[in-house]
């Protein structure tokens, strides 16, 4: 299928799923030139502090409809970790981060990568299975997504003390990946250590 098509036809079924949101959307008095808090409504923040805090699809459906959010949210995203168990649903995050490459900031990167599931909170069947997932999908994830998703889950199986052919197998699917140079998100810098959830 052709790319553009298939954006445009992703676009149009993600209309439906974001329309509880364009009336807020909508009455935002957007103030591009604003600093960062002063841009959007108090409404429109609340709003994408909630899509924040879900599994991130109805946020990067929002984004793509309202790209001029995108550099907000990735601001307003640095700030915003640990007061939800709502993991991101891995697709989302890795279009989230496509979309918000032009804005990188460690925190940003880091809270992203924080809403991925916990591979330690999985069973070994749930391994297995996130394993094959990765293989078929890591060629359309973005790079930091891949990279985390293979290190994590080899971390995870290492320290199950599991038979060497059990962790064998269960590693199998994502072997031949290779890791990819991306963004340096844990270097320690006064942005990289920014942990000041105060959006609670």
């Amino acid at each position: 299928m052709n790319e553009t098509y298939a954006r445009k036809a992703r676009l149009i079924d993600d209309i439906s799923s974001i329309e509880q949101y364009r009336p807020i959307l909508e009455k935002d008095d957007f103030q591009s030139d604003e600093p960062h808090w002063r841009r959007i409504s108090k409404n429109t923040i609340s709003l994408f502090q909630v899509l924040i805090d879900q599994d991130l699809s109805d946020l990067v459906k929002v984004l793509e409809h309202y790209p001029r959010y995108v550099e907000w949210v990735c601001e307003h995203f640095r700030y915003a970790y640990s007061y939800s168990e709502n993991a991101a649903d891995v697709n989302a995050a890795s279009r989230l981060l496509f979309m918000g490459e032009t804005y990188f900031s460690k925190q940003f990167v880091r809270n992203v990568v924080r809403k991925l599931p916990k591979f330690e909170e999985m069973s070994l069947e749930e391994l297995g299975q996130f394993a094959v997932q990765i293989e078929e999908c890591h060629h359309d994830w973005h790079p930091i997504i891949t990279n985390h998703c293979c290190d994590s889950l080899t971390e995870s199986i290492a320290k199950r003390g599991l038979h060497p052919l059990q962790r064998i197998a269960l590693i199998r699917p994502i072997a031949a990946i290779k890791r990819q140079e991306t963004y340096e998100y844990d270097a320690e810098d006064r942005d990289a250590v920014l942990d000041i959830p105060y959006m609670t």
